[in-house]
């Protein structure tokens, strides 16, 4: 999500930082080249003015009958408007021209002999207009030159610049999702990496890779906390199992003179024999606890093997069970098997099945009142065993660190619960994982607590 998150930031960024940028320049070239245009296109009416004047004075001092039509003449091929001020008369040849447009400065300045020009907008349409005085002739040459056309060409870039503007923010923002995708790309890949790791593949590695220094060194660093991880994981691994191996011979010692004493129980004191009791007792207890430590530091360095057999779940849950409970003693739980699941195939290593079924009911057994019933149901291409206890059950916010090494739970401040060792749902998950299952705690149909496991099923063509 995070990561989601960052891409679409960055995605936002250079969309918007281009529209931005793609819209300032849109902005600028749009009146540069406005303020250009008009300028031009002034200067342009300015000197034809100049020669449609030196024309009509012209004709004024040769034929000034023939002006009406010299006036049109010019005005037809010039595309303008012409207002004449002979002897303070106005004359026109458009008489919808309306002579308040022009203002009085303008008139005025012309009138003392000055050449004016202005800019004026009138119902939205934008003129340029020129005084040139004429003093030989005591007459005044307005001329109006209509800029619509200008108008139009510059709607037209608009479209233009507005249209490049938006085609620019799309490839900005296509340039973010490039950009976003090839930076956020190590960052996917540590996260990948980590997770893996967090599952218990310690054999993931970051690739070496030439993408740029600070790529390389997260590469780097990454690679070696893990190797530094790995070696601290293997040194504690090492430590246990060189302890428990450390343990077993003394502690076999005070098992076999436990022995000896309880073959003399009777000639002891109510006292000593109390005492003895609860020696044995502690002692069998150590000894579990010594062979589960050995076992679990065999799992984590990777040297217990797999015998893999492909083998009926039905079948071998049957003989899972009556083993365990011939060993136990006490009567056998209820067994339910899904009729799909009869001749279901499962890829497992027998002795470590065995093991799983033997830890989970022993598990009930010390805290849970015994086991209740063990159900097989089909998943799809999963088969899900379930393992049912008489207990009261397991509180949600303990389901997440009962298949933690030494947790106990309430059990540990419980003096009637038989204490165990706290590694027999340790050893399940690992047995479990070791068979490409799942296990999880949850809570009995009949109230009490259920472990429930998931193993894939072989798939045979039809």
């Amino acid at each position: 999500m995070r990561s989601q998150s960052l891409r679409l930031r960055l995605i936002l960024i250079f969309g918007l930082g281009t529209l931005l940028l793609s819209s300032l320049l849109g902005t600028l070239t749009f009146f540069g080249v406005r303020h250009v245009l008009i300028s031009q296109q002034q200067q342009t009416d300015l000197q034809q003015s100049y020669v449609n004047a030196a024309l009509i004075r012209n004709t004024l001092y040769t034929a000034p009958l023939t002006l009406t039509n010299e006036v049109s003449s010019i005005e037809q091929s010039a595309d303008s408007i012409l207002l004449l001020n002979i002897h303070g008369q106005w004359q026109t040849m458009n008489s919808q021209i309306p002579f308040v447009d022009i203002s009085g400065a303008a008139m005025l300045a012309t009138a003392k002999g000055h050449v004016t020009t202005e800019t004026r907008m009138v119902q939205s349409n934008l003129d340029y207009v020129v005084g040139i005085p004429m003093p030989a002739v005591q007459t005044q040459v307005f001329e109006i030159w209509q800029l619509d056309g200008l108008e139009h060409n510059m709607r037209v870039l608009l479209i233009i610049i507005s249209s490049a503007a938006l085609l620019t923010t799309i490839i900005g923002a296509g340039g973010g999702v490039w950009v976003s995708r090839r930076t956020l790309r190590p960052l996917v890949v540590v996260s990948d990496a980590a997770a893996r790791i967090a599952g218990g593949d310690f054999e993931t590695r970051l690739p070496t890779t030439h993408a740029g220094s600070e790529v390389e060194q997260l590469t780097e660093s990454f690679n070696t906390m893990v190797n530094q991880l790995v070696t601290k994981l293997e040194r504690d691994a090492r430590f246990a199992s060189d302890v428990s191996h450390e343990l077993r011979s003394p502690l076999t010692a005070l098992a076999m003179s436990a022995s000896v004493l309880e073959q003399h129980r009777e000639e002891l004191a109510p006292a000593a024999q109390q005492s003895l009791t609860m020696l044995s007792a502690e002692i069998l207890v150590f000894q579990g606890l010594i062979e589960d430590l050995i076992e679990l530091s065999r799992s984590d360095a990777g040297a217990n093997s797999l015998i893999l057999e492909v083998l009926s779940i039905a079948e071998l849950t049957r003989q899972a069970v009556r083993s365990v409970t011939r060993r136990f003693g006490g009567p056998e739980p209820l067994l339910e098997v899904d009729p799909d699941l009869e001749q279901a195939r499962v890829l497992v290593d027998r002795r470590r099945f065995e093991r799983i079924i033997a830890n989970l009911m022993d598990n009930a057994q010390h805290y849970a009142g015994g086991t209740t019933a063990i159900r097989l149901v089909s998943r799809g291409s999963r088969v899900e065993l379930n393992v049912d206890d008489a207990g009261p059950g397991i509180n949600e916010n303990e389901r997440d660190h009962v298949f933690e090494r030494f947790y106990r739970g309430r059990a540990a401040h419980d003096r009637s619960v038989v204490r165990g060792t706290g590694l027999g749902l340790a050893l399940v998950k690992e047995h479990v994982k070791s068979l490409d299952g799942e296990i999880r705690a949850t809570r009995s149909p009949e109230g009490g607590a259920r472990l429930q496991i998931e193993l894939p099923l072989v798939e045979f063509p039809s």
